[in-house]
């Protein structure tokens, strides 16, 4: 063998062993819609459409901070114990995203004395509520990612995961936010439940996508 067919052989021999880039997108949409709990992946950045950054969640020791697209902060997250605490910037407490053991979260005041929503499992999915159990939003899972649905059946939001890709969009197919980042569907679909206050959206979020048993010092 002359050494110039030598040198093409080895360079077919790489280039069939090197993994395709179309395989990467694949596996991190399946760990995005995986039930498996994913750390968040350092900080977490949402856009919209137009590519503006509208907020962006980052992590710290025993918690996190939620700030605007202007790095402006809008809330506090800190671990208490299997509790989360959400306060605004100048620390005063605005609530608290508590878990069970049978895997509810309950969103509950400052004071920790009333429960204002609770975000149950349904089967693979979720059920978020009021304080009089009335429903409000539903989160299913489907092979793109998650649909919510209001009280009515009516789809307000899904989330797909596609090419490395988290969005939020509307039925209509128009993108609201998007992140990059490794987020679970159910975790992003929280984003949709507007009849809750961003931080207390956020808040679900960060407590499904990283439980107080990987946070909590």
């Amino acid at each position: 063998m002359t050494f110039r067919s030598l040198l093409l052989s080895l360079l077919l021999t790489a280039a069939c062993s090197r993994p395709s880039g179309s395989e990467a997108p694949s596996s991190q949409t399946q760990a995005a819609t995986a039930g498996d709990e994913v750390p968040l992946p350092g900080k977490l950045k949402f856009k919209d459409a137009d590519d503006r950054e509208r907020f962006s969640l980052k992590p710290k020791d025993d918690g996190a901070k939620l700030v605007d697209g202007e790095d402006r902060e809008l809330a506090r997250f800190k671990w208490k114990g299997a509790a989360l605490k959400v306060s605004g910037p100048d620390d005063t407490a605005l609530g608290y995203v508590v878990g069970s053991a049978g895997g509810a979260l309950t969103v509950r005041d400052g004071e920790q004395r009333q429960v204002l929503y609770t975000l149950a499992r349904q089967g693979s999915g979720w059920r978020l509520t009021d304080a009089k159990g009335a429903l409000l939003y539903t989160v299913s899972s489907d092979n793109e990612g998650a649909r919510i649905e209001d009280a009515s059946g009516t789809e307000v939001a899904r989330v797909k995961v596609r090419e490395g890709k988290v969005s939020l969009r509307e039925p209509g197919g128009k993108t609201l936010l998007a992140t990059k980042s490794l987020v679970r569907a159910d975790a992003a679909a929280c984003l949709a439940f507007e009849k809750l206050d961003l931080p207390f959206r956020v808040a679900l979020l960060h407590q499904i996508q990283t439980p107080p048993s990987e946070s909590a010092p």
